[in-house]
């Protein structure tokens, strides 16, 4: 269910359209929420394997299709932030704060917008 109090929530289903505004296909907002957690916790538990990130992308984009799947990965960057990175950081934090892994989580960032 979508309605999670929220005082605007989503729609059970949105139209997705081409440039043009022409409808290409109908995409069920719970799928689509349920699909992004599958993906975000299949490719984090896969993290450290190239072959399965990529056998595992190539999986959802045949399973959602080319329409669905910006959607489907955008929804799975959320969740790995918020419930994946976030709390793994929050423990780095705890344990080790001579890492000051934030800081340079925030290099990394810097230097891939100098280089990009």
């Amino acid at each position: 269910m979508t309605d999670h109090n929220i005082p605007n929530p989503l729609p059970s289903h949105a139209m997705i359209v081409d440039d043009n505004g022409q409808p290409l296909s109908v995409m069920d907002i719970d799928r689509m929420q349920s699909d992004s957690i599958e993906l975000a916790y299949e490719m984090a538990m896969h993290c450290g394997d190239q072959d399965a990130l990529d056998a595992i992308a190539a999986k959802w984009l045949t399973r959602v299709g080319v329409d669905g799947f910006g959607y489907v990965a955008a929804g799975a960057l959320r969740m790995m932030t918020h419930f994946i990175l976030d709390p793994t950081l929050q423990t780095v934090d705890q344990l080790a704060p001579q890492l000051r892994f934030r800081d340079k989580l925030a290099d990394a960032y810097r230097n891939s917008k100098d280089t990009l």
